[in-house]
C-alpha cells in the first residue's frame, strides 16, 4: 500500500466508525422504548439499519455513491434531532440532550461524519490539481526542454474513450439493454418493500421479531432501489440479490419449518404473497441475466481503451482483497451473537422429528456430510495432482467437485438452523463450546472460500487451504457432536 493512500484509508476507517456508532446508538434506543414511539420507532430502526448497511459497504467499496448516501443519513439525523426539539417531529418532542448519554454522543457522531466527508472531498480535490498539468506536454512552466531540436514522431490518433464509445449510435444502442435492465431491477426491489412495508403497516408490526424483519427488508429494498437509480455497481446488484434471497428463504421458512416461532400457510395473505414471490423471483431473475451484458461491457470497453488499464492500483486491489476477507468475519460474528442472544427452544423439530429423534437423525446427517466432505478433499487432491496413481483430473472430476460441495453445503442448512433454534451458542463444557464455537466458524470458512475462488486474485495457496480449513471444520463439528452421541455420549478428550 502506497503512503499516499493512507490518509484516504484513515478517513474511510474513521467514518465506517462513526456510522457504525450512530446505527448502534439508534438501535439501542429503539430496544429500550422508542420502538413504541408512533412513526418515530420505525424511523429509529430505519437510521439504524441504513447507518450499518452502508458502513458495511464502505468496508468493502468507497464511491461518491456511498459517501453520499452516509452524509445524507447524518443530515437527516440532525435535523430530526433538532426538529424533535423545537417544532416536535410527528407529535414527539425531547428535551435538551435527553436521553443521556445517548444524545450527545449521537451529535458527536453525525458532526464527525459530516467532518469527515468534508475532509475527504477537499484532499481529493487537492490530490487533483496536484495531478493536473500545468502545460500540453505534461511539465512544469519553466521547466527547460533538454532536447528542443529533437523531432518527435507524430502519435497515431487516440482510441476512443468509453464515453465517446457510449456517444456513437451503437454505444447508446448497446447501453439500452443495461438502462431498461436497471430501471426493471429498481422497480421490481420497490415492489418488494412496497409489500412488505404495506404488510408491517397492515398488522405484521405487532409480531414478534417478524415485524422488524418486514420493516428492515422494505426500508433496505428501497434504499438499494434508490441507489441503483444514480449508478448501478456490482455490490448494489449483489445486494438487490441478497434482499431477493432472503425475503425467500424467510417465505419458505414461515411455511414449512417456521421462522422465530410465526408461520403462515400457502399464499396467504392475498395478493401481497404471490406478489412478493414474483418480485422476488424476478430481481434474481434480473441479476442473473445482467451479468452477460456485464461482461460484454467490460470486453467493450477493454477494446476501446486499450491504452488504459481496467485493473485498480496493486496498493489499493490489496486493500480491496483484504477488507473482502472481513465479510466472513462478519458472518461469523454474527452467527456467534444470534446464537448468544436467542433463547433456545429445545422441542424445535428437524424433519418433523424432536428430542433425542432429532439428535439422532442430526448425528445421522452430520456423518453424511463429513463423507461429502473427505469425497470433496480427494477430488482436491486429484485437481492438483496430489494423487500419483491417478493422471490429471479430467473436466468431469471438477464439475462433480463443486456439485458436491453445493449439495454438502446444501445439507448443512438444517442442521446448523436446528443446532442454533434448538440450543445457540453455549460454553457449559468444553465439547458444547467446541461444537458452538466451530459451527459458527463453519459458515465463515465457506464464506472465505467463496471469496477466494471468485476474486482469482489470491495467491496460489490460498485456495487449498480455505478448502483445507473447511474440511478440518466439518471434521471437528462431527467429532464434537455425532461422534459423541454415536458413541454413547464419549468422544475421546471431550
Amino acid at each position: 500500500m502506497s503512503a499516499r493512500s493512507l490518509p484516504v484509508l484513515a478517513l474511510r476507517l474513521a467514518l465506517v466508525a462513526t456510522l457504525a456508532g450512530s446505527g448502534y446508538i439508534h438501535a439501542q434506543l429503539y430496544i429500550d422504548g422508542y420502538r413504541l414511539v408512533h412513526i418515530i420507532g420505525p424511523l429509529f430502526l430505519l437510521q439504524a439499519s441504513t447507518a450499518f448497511a452502508v458502513a458495511a459497504l464502505l468496508l468493502l467499496v468507497a464511491p461518491l455513491l456511498l459517501r453520499i448516501a452516509a452524509a445524507t443519513i447524518a443530515a437527516c439525523t440532525l435535523i430530526g434531532f433538532t426538529a424533535s426539539r423545537t417544532t416536535g417531529l410527528f407529535g414527539f418532542s425531547e428535551n435538551g440532550l435527553h436521553p443521556t448519554p445517548q444524545a450527545p454522543l449521537s451529535l458527536i457522531a453525525e458532526a464527525l461524519t459530516l467532518l469527515i466527508l468534508a475532509s475527504w472531498q477537499a484532499s481529493e480535490a487537492r490530490r487533483q490539481r496536484r495531478s493536473r498539468p500545468t502545460d500540453g506536454q505534461g511539465g512544469h512552466e519553466g521547466d527547460p526542454d533538454p532536447q528542443p531540436s529533437v523531432s518527435r514522431p507524430r502519435p497515431g490518433p487516440r482510441p476512443q474513450s468509453a464515453a465517446a464509445v457510449r456517444r456513437t449510435p451503437q454505444g447508446r444502442v448497446a447501453a439500452l439493454p443495461a438502462l431498461a435492465l436497471r430501471l426493471a431491477l429498481v422497480a421490481t426491489l420497490a415492489g418488494s418493500g412496497y409489500i412488505h412495508a404495506q404488510l408491517y403497516i397492515d398488522g405484521y408490526r405487532l409480531v414478534h421479531i417478524i415485524g422488524p424483519l418486514f420493516l428492515l427488508q422494505a426500508s433496505t429494498a428501497f434504499a438499494v432501489a434508490a441507489l441503483l437509480l444514480l449508478a448501478a455497481p456490482l455490490l448494489l446488484r449483489i445486494a438487490a440479490a441478497t434482499i431477493a434471497a432472503c425475503t425467500l428463504i424467510g417465505f419458505t421458512a414461515s411455511r414449512t419449518t417456521g421462522l422465530f416461532g410465526f408461520s403462515e400457510n400457502g399464499l396467504h395473505p392475498t395478493p401481497q404473497a404471490p406478489l412478493s414471490l414474483i418480485a422476488e423471483a424476478l430481481t434474481l431473475l434480473i441479476v442473473v441475466v445482467w451479468q452477460p451484458s456485464l461482461a460484454a461491457a467490460v470486453r467493450s470497453r477493454a477494446a476501446a481503451e486499450p491504452g488504459e488499464g481496467l485493473a485498480p492500483p496493486t496498493g489499493r486491489r490489496r486493500l480491496y482483497d483484504v477488507l473482502w476477507l472481513l465479510l466472513p468475519v462478519a458472518v461469523m460474528a454474527g452467527l456467534l451473537w444470534y446464537g448468544r442472544v436467542h433463547t433456545p427452544d429445545y422441542e424445535t423439530s428437524l424433519f418433523g422429528s424432536r428430542g433425542d429423534d432429532a439428535q439422532h437423525l442430526k448425528a445421522q446427517l452430520g456423518s453424511a456430510l463429513l463423507g461429502l466432505a473427505l469425497i470433496q478433499l480427494l477430488l482436491a487432491l486429484w485437481i492438483y495432482g496430489r494423487l500419483p496413481a491417478l493422471r490429471a483430473a479430467p473436466h468431469p472430476v471438477h464439475t462433480t467437485h463443486r456439485l458436491i460441495g453445493l449439495i454438502a453445503f446444501l445439507l448443512s442448512l438444517p442442521i446448523a438452523r436446528h443446532c442454533i433454534t434448538a440450543y445457540g451458542v453455549q460454553f457449559t463444557d468444553a465439547r458444547v463450546a467446541l461444537h458452538s464455537l466451530t459451527g459458527c466458524f463453519l459458515y465463515g470458512a465457506f464464506v472465505a472460500k467463496v471469496v477466494v475462488v471468485r476474486h482469482r486474485r489470491w495467491p496460489g495457496w490460498a485456495l487449498p487451504l480455505a478448502g483445507g480449513v473447511l474440511v478440518t471444520s466439518i471434521a471437528l463439528i462431527w467429532y464434537a457432536a455425532p461422534l459423541w452421541y454415536l458413541n454413547g455420549f464419549q468422544a475421546p478428550g471431550l
